[in-house]
């Protein structure tokens, strides 16, 4: 998100983080007063950053202190967990040096999963009311270790099953690695004892130099299974939700490609594919790039073709990531292919609001991109430029999501089926008013995508 800020020298500072390998803290924010008998409701937010970068609300825009000011009381508990070569590092060498090991990536996955382990063991010393944790779905987990009632997804969905951890691009990357570092041991266990000896500020500084910089969640079979999105797409998921009572939320920014633009954009065809690369698999990046009905992919020779370049880049991040992505699930959740009638409980929202303060904040020209809604999720506009009626427009846009926190119904109907996928339960549009049961006019494009991607993945 830095990369859409304006340098405001005027602006309170932001807190220097120290960054190091012993990373595996949480912040805890508690309401003042008295809690309720049940215990206070908790929010669990795993922030985001492409698995990349990120911290647990330590910024400025991510504090929550004017939330629980004026919105819903809750508990706020933000966890850390390691990120890109740190978190989710994999290839078959790294397997080969370790064996007896379980498969090698997602170590970011699993310290997510040891923080709820905790928060779930230790909030009640927060007055937290363990039974109202929201936060990701853990419906695969034996109904003893279940955690999470309730999961949001802010700008998010899955649309893709990720690499297998041994795939040839991820020990491909591991080599990139070792060849960056310049280290020479001859063995998979004499490579691995040496990236382990090399200091962890030449790791983070060698990412910069890697083709391949995008260290992703991995299909490991521990943590996530082969049939991830089979299950989304066969209807299986959206019964296991329904079994257990959970809810989902789910939406999105008008602008999220403007974020995306800023952050390693590529200026020719070989970088656009490179770039999408480091976020998908080959064979849905081939089938993405063939829809050219949908991206407008120029020849090199074409004026203006490097920006253009970028543009697709964007645009096919922003589908991947939460447009499509979104829409393609929502209908999985809503209308599933085998036609189960016990479907879950689903809220869809979508911003289109940027107040005008945040222009001193914020470059105009990136619209309400991905992330640009952190000021309403954490009010943190009402020190950042929001006047008394973008106060308003703010709360009651929220009002919903605290009470989704608290376990209460939003809507006084559940939709089901396509027609019921289709519609946006609470929509805040560029004049900052919020509606309600609108309809979504990017659902052939966003469907589009999912399906071809779907194809290509053999869940179709």
């Amino acid at each position: 998100m830095g990369a859409a800020l304006i340098d405001d020298p005027a602006a309170a500072p932001e807190i220097e983080n120290a960054q190091a390998e012993d990373c595996l803290y949480l912040n805890i924010w508690v309401p003042a007063g008295t809690p309720p008998e049940s215990g206070w409701p908790v929010q669990v937010f795993i922030h985001g950053g492409w698995l990349q970068i990120g911290d647990a609300n330590q910024t400025n825009s991510y504090d929550p202190f004017d939330l629980l000011a004026n919105s819903t009381p809750r508990i706020i508990v933000a966890p850390t967990y390691r990120l890109n070569i740190f978190g989710f590092l994999a290839g078959k060498e790294l397997q080969e040096a370790e064996p007896e090991e379980p498969a090698p990536g997602n170590y970011g996955l699993w310290d997510q999963r040891a923080a709820l382990e905790w928060i779930y063991a230790n909030i009640g010393h927060f007055h937290g009311n363990r039974d109202l944790i929201t936060l990701y779905y853990d419906t695969y987990q034996p109904a003893e270790k279940r955690i999470i009632k309730q999961a949001y997804f802010w700008s998010n969905a899955i649309a893709v099953q990720p690499n297998t951890a041994t795939a040839p691009i991820l020990t491909d990357q591991w080599y990139e690695l070792i060849n960056v570092l310049s280290i020479k041991a001859d063995t998979p266990k004499g490579r691995l004892a040496a990236l382990r000896a090399v200091p962890a500020k030449d790791i983070v500084a060698a990412i910069a130099k890697l083709k391949m910089h995008t260290f992703r969640t991995s299909t490991d079979e521990d943590f996530v299974p082969d049939n991830l999105l089979r299950t989304i797409h066969d209807g299986s998921f959206a019964a296991l939700l329904a079994e257990h009572g959970v809810r989902i939320m789910l939406g999105e920014v008008k602008d999220e490609a403007l974020l995306y633009k800023l952050i390693n954009p590529p200026s020719t065809y070989s970088g656009l594919k490179t770039q999408v690369q480091n976020y998908y698999p080959k064979h849905v990046v081939d089938q993405l790039l063939s829809l050219t009905e949908i991206y407008d992919i120029p020849s090199e020779s074409e004026k203006g073709a490097e920006q253009r370049f970028t543009d697709v880049f964007a645009s096919i991040v922003a589908d991947m990531q939460v447009h499509s992505a979104l829409r393609g699930m929502t209908k999985c959740l809503l209308a599933p292919s085998n036609g189960t009638k016990d479907v879950p409980e689903v809220l869809r929202y979508r911003i289109a609001w940027r107040a005008k303060g945040l222009d001193r904040y914020l470059r105009p020209e990136v619209g309400v991109c991905h992330a640009a809604d952190n000021p309403i999720w954490w009010l943190s506009g009402y020190r950042a430029g929001f006047k008394e009626s973008d106060r308003k427009a703010a709360d009651e846009f929220l009002r919903p999501f605290g009470e989704f926190l608290e376990g209460k119904s939003w809507k006084t109907k559940q939709r089901t089926g396509e027609e019921g996928a289709r519609r946006i339960d609470r929509y805040i549009n560029a004049e900052g008013v919020t509606e309600q049961d609108v309809e979504d006019r990017l659902w052939e494009k966003g469907i589009k995508v999912w399906d071809a991607v779907a194809e290509v993945q053999g869940v179709k």
